[in-house]
């Protein structure tokens, strides 16, 4: 096993150990909670196929399913960034209607 040292930033755990080969490298969207409540619909459209998936294998693993449910939930990941990525971002039209 390698040896891991995390970095703590905050409360923030950052783990520096690479992914497993077998799990499919996907990029982390980068949005914070607002813009992803705002797609959150549009997503949960159509990514509820992926997300029945990966809490099946949650369920299956009985909680203890991290790394054997990782495949599953990069597919979520993927599903959610092509959403988030294919909608105009209208969070932001709510952001300044609420500061005028």
């Amino acid at each position: 096993m390698a040896r891991r040292e995390p970095h703590f930033n905050q409360t923030v755990l950052i783990d520096p150990t690479p992914m497993p080969e077998h799990i499919p490298k996907v990029e982390e969207i980068g949005a914070s909670s607002a813009p992803l409540m705002s797609a959150s619909y549009f997503i949960g459209a159509r990514c509820q196929p992926y997300n029945d998936d990966y809490m099946q294998c949650k369920t299956e693993a009985y909680g203890r399913g991290e790394l054997e449910c990782m495949k599953e939930g990069r597919k979520v990941t993927r599903c959610a960034a092509s959403v988030y990525g294919s909608h105009p971002p209208h969070w932001r039209t709510v952001l300044i209607q609420s500061q005028a």
